[in-house]
């Protein structure tokens, strides 16, 4: 048997305390039988000897046979289809080898790693069904998920099947830690190499520049031989020529000579080309540069006519405002750092987009841009805000006081079965998109066919929002067969309602059969508008398009799944007009504050309507309504500022504002407030991207030349995803500072480097970086030296495919063992040898006691014995009739013949008178004479016993 200790320091204690259990044996002056002792002595020596070994923790070794393999399937970009479905073949030959008590697993990983099914004894690999992000490969992702999920017993082994390039995490270390768990690790290689492939490795730029500066944009170009290329350079979108170059084997570096004299945001493309390249996927690179000037405002209008007052106001303040529509908003955050301040001038929630708002939440509180959001019929509540990054920005609440009773409205969504991939899904995330928009004094139903038309849950009021929205998680629409029953159960429920706005959205693909004019005409005339939303339709969208006219709401033609949530949210805002109030009130002012100075309480003319909010905690209110509602509220968001101003600037609210002669000092105090604050550091900002990490660099110098040390630099990295992390800046030399930050994605990362003083921030640096395409396409083929050094470090080998026993399965098969842990049972049997112990050493047992104790047990286990024979009841019964008739003879005999009655049962001498004996002393019972009949003890004989008792105690002590 073997055994192994966990806490092996421990027996080194065991030699002196046995010593001193010995000694003390010999040693104790107890006055004992010397087996007694002896035997004591002994109880003890196992007692310690016990305890030591639990608290040493032994462990018995079992041993267990069978050999558990994990594959890791490699699935990133660079390993093409075929070499794919090669590798889970190969899966499927090593398993066809596998033994009764043998199991296997697969594991697919790319940037992250999943488990395509745990150890089995079966293993047959058609389809891999895990989804990962295959733009990076993280080997060490995969080694640590398949170390996790063995089985505890057996022999482990992992198998990867990679092309070994390793782009993010380090397969080494995690290696190092399965190793100690005793896994080991094969390797079999995969993918191919690439022959004539260049690829475009960084367009360096500048980050920040002044005004007329003259710089290079360096070109870092890849090429695994020599060739002839063609290279383009782009600026904005805009193409500023090409060269013909030629380019050696390995690294190559181009240069095109540029000045910038206007400020502004500036992206630079660069694309090459060559003739015999296979690969166009790594032939381009961009990045982008700043040009500081003055302030810059950017104005998003749906209405540019009716915002053209607001327009020239604000450009009265001597600064560039660009006015665009909400489809021209910039689509990433490098370009939001252009402009100090962001007018939103009556924005449909659903017009600006999720992802969007995500950009305008970043860029104020991260980078420090300005909001200023006016309002209108499309704005705050009535615009679809409510639980949006947008909401989260602004100063006010789209949550109504519960004091306020405001008319409600009504939605009823009808859900049709999607014929896309994961359309029911996207179908779900639209329905919480529309139940999160929803006020709780709003009525929401969902209704769909799966088999019969039904109501997922019938219209009612949203109240919390937590039992439907656990329902919509839980629907599984099918493919409709007519529109006409879910629209006249639509319709009845929505008669009944209170509400003063009746709304219907229908998503489909347009193929259920259309409902009935007379049913449409009679919804109308409830007023009950309809929105048809037509997705992938294979059908003509002529009955869409109908029940829309008819409903008089509006018609959708989708053909991307990711524009449909921001659908649904314009189409919630119908509903949500309770919100507003149009009626005229004049301005009250409560308080004083920056963006109101000079500005008396008395000189605000008349408005004509707003959209009711509520005020959040640490917003400033110097503005409100007759109503009670906040009219002008603002705020301090992370680095950036936030107005809302929730009335219009527009004729159709704002009619008489237009004409006052403070109309444009109001707004331009609003935009000079809102401006990004922090002034630009002195110091230079650097930003690089390598092997899966972004590295950031600042050399800080002041006026004169000299190192700024010591300073307290934090760096704000947003991903192209939108994910925000904050990162100190260490002083790594003199003047010099860095850090890191990991890198995912492939597209921008934006970082803002901060200096603070205090909590407080002095200055501020944008920089960033782009990653262009997947690093699965940098490297042209696979790295053999890695995929040799796990085989080597992992205690495996690299498997020879052409060969049958280089299998996972068949090699190098040791006997494992599974541990058991046997200190809970040493313990118990120390307990009951300590009591035994104790007992042995405290009672004292004589062998006359002992002996009586032995026959007793003898006596319980001779009665417990089985008799040998066993008589017949019809035997037994007989015998016992006769012994009972033979007793009853013998006691019914006549006296006269029973002489044996009147015989003494000893001698009986009768003293003649005058000639009694002298009666002698009574002697003990062992020296009298026997009595051959039984004798009552007189109390000579119990005195004499109680004597004798006497004696064996004193004997005894």
């Amino acid at each position: 048997m073997n055994f192994h200790f966990t806490h092996p320091i421990w027996l080194f204690a065991l030699v002196p305390a046995l010593a001193w259990v010995v000694w003390l044996a010999v040693k104790s002056d107890v006055q004992t039988a010397k087996w007694r002792r002896w035997t004591s002595g002994t109880i003890r020596v196992l007692v310690l000897l016990a305890i030591v070994l639990a608290i040493a923790g032994i462990q018995w070794l079992r041993p267990i046979e069978g050999m558990n393999v994990f594959f890791l399937l490699d699935r990133s970009d660079s390993i093409p289809s075929a070499q794919q479905d090669a590798a889970k073949e190969q899966v499927n030959k090593f398993a066809a080898k596998m033994e009764r008590v043998d199991k296997g697993g697969v594991i697919a990983f790319g940037s992250e790693a999943a488990i395509e099914f745990n150890p089995n004894t079966a293993v047959k690999v058609e389809k891999i069904q895990a989804v990962v992000n295959t733009e990076r490969t993280d080997l060490s992702a995969a080694i640590r998920l398949g170390t996790a999920g063995f089985p505890e017993t057996g022999q482990k082994r992992l198998v990867l099947m990679s092309d070994g390039n390793e782009n993010i995490g380090a397969a080494i270390d995690a290696l190092a830690a399965a190793r100690s768990l005793g896994v080991t690790l094969d390797v079999v290689p995969v993918g191919v190499a690439r022959m004539n492939d260049l690829s475009v490795q960084k367009l360096g730029l500048p980050s920040n520049l002044k005004k007329g500066t003259a710089f290079e944009a360096k070109i870092f170009v890849q090429a695994d031989h020599p060739t002839d290329a063609k290279v383009r350079l782009y600026r904005n979108d805009q193409y500023l020529g090409e060269q013909d170059v030629r380019l050696d084997s390995g690294k190559n570096l181009l240069t095109f000579p540029q000045k910038l004299t206007e400020p502004g945001f500036y992206n630079y493309d660069v694309r090459v080309e060559a003739k015999d390249d296979v690969l166009p996927q790594n032939n381009r690179a961009s990045a982008f540069t700043f040009v500081r000037g003055e302030p810059r405002l950017l104005l998003v209008s749906s209405e540019a006519d009716g915002d053209a007052t607001l327009s020239s106001a604000l450009k009265s303040m001597k600064m560039e405002v660009r006015t665009i529509t909400p489809g021209q908003f910039p689509t990433s955050l490098a370009e939001l750092q252009d402009y100090d301040s962001i007018f939103l001038c009556n924005i449909n929630g659903g017009d600006l987009g999720r992802d969007n708002q995500k950009l305008i939440e970043s860029a104020v509180r991260d980078f420090g841009v300005g909001l200023v959001c006016v309002g209108g019929d499309q704005s705050f509540a009535a615009g679809g805000y409510r639980n949006t990054p947008l909401e989260t920005v602004l100063p006010v609440s789209m949550e109504l006081d519960s004091k306020k009773v405001l008319p409600s409205g009504a939605v009823v969504l009808v859900m049709h079965g999607m014929e896309f991939a994961n359309g029911n899904q996207v179908a779900r995330d639209c329905a919480q998109g529309v139940l999160a928009a929803l006020a709780p004094q709003d009525q929401m139903g969902v209704i769909l066919w799966d088999g019969t038309e039904h109501w997922v849950f019938p219209l009612s009021k949203v109240g919390d929002k937590k039992d439907m929205s656990s329902k919509i998680a839980g629907m599984n629409q099918g493919d409709m067969v007519s529109f006409q029953g879910v629209l006249e159960k639509s319709h009845d429920a929505l008669k009944k309602a209170t509400s003063n706005l009746k709304h219907v959205i229908v998503f489909s693909d347009g193929d259920p059969g259309a409902p009935s004019d007379s049913l449409l005409q009679a919804m109308a005339k409830d007023k009950i508008t309809i929105s048809s939303v037509l997705i992938s339709g294979h059908f003509p969208p002529d009955t869409m398009i109908r029940m829309a006219d008819l409903g008089k709401g509006r018609f959708y033609h989708v053909t991307d799944a990711s524009q449909l949530p921001q659908i649904f949210l314009k189409e919630t805002a119908v509903i949500l007009k309770s919100a507003i109030y149009e009626e005229p009130f004049k301005p009250v002012m409560r308080a004083n504050s920056e963006v109101v100075r000079g500005i008396g309480a008395n000189e605000y003319p008349q408005l004509l309507g707003y959209v009711a909010t509520t005020p959040k905690p640490r917003a400033e209110t110097p503005l409100w309504t007759h109503q009670g509602d906040p009219l002008l509220a603002h705020w301090q968001y992370g680095l950036g500022r936030a107005v809302a101003f929730t009335s219009d600037a527009k004729p159709r609210w704002a009619k008489t504002w237009l004409a006052w002669e403070k109309y444009k000092q109001f707004w331009v105090q609003t935009a000079q407030w809102s401006l990004r604050r922090t002034e630009n550091a002195d110091f230079a900002t650097d930003v690089s991207l390598e092997k899966g990490e972004g590295i950031i660099n600042v050399e800080a110098l002041d006026a004169r030349g000299d190192y700024r040390n010591f300073l307290n630099l934090q760096a704000i990295v947003v991903s192209p995803k939108g994910e925000r992390v904050v990162l100190p800046v260490r002083q790594s030399g003199p003047g010099h500072y860095e850090a890191k930050f990991p890198t995912k994605e492939a597209g921008t990362y934006a970082v803002n480097v901060v200096e603070m003083d205090g909590a407080k921030v002095v200055a501020q640096q944008t920089a960033g970086a782009s990653i262009n395409y997947s690093p699965e396409f940098s490297v042209p083929e696979p790295n053999y030296n890695l995929l040799r050094r796990l085989a080597e470090a992992g205690g495996g080998k690299v498997l020879d495919l052409k060969n049958p026993l280089d299998n996972p399965f068949l090699h190098d098969r040791v006997k494992t063992f599974q541990p058991r842990d046997l200190w809970e049972w040493l313990l118990r049997f120390a307990v009951i040898l300590f009591v035994l112990d104790v007992g042995f050493r405290r009672i004292q047992i004589e062998r006359e006691d002992a002996q009586k104790m032995l026959a007793t047990a003898k006596s319980v286990v001779l009665f417990w014995r089985p008799k040998q024979k066993v008589m017949k009841s019809d035997e037994s019964l007989s015998a016992l009739l006769a012994r009972r008739d033979a007793v009853r003879a013998e006691t019914t005999k006549p006296v006269e013949e029973r002489p044996e009655l009147f015989q003494p049962t000893a001698p009986v001498n009768l003293p003649l008178p005058g000639n009694e004996p002298t009666p002698e002393p009574a002697k003990p019972a062992s020296e009298g004479t026997p009595h051959t009949g039984e004798q009552k003890p007189g109390p000579a004989s119990g005195m004499a016993s109680l004597l004798e008792a006497k004696r064996r105690a004193q004997k005894k002590k």
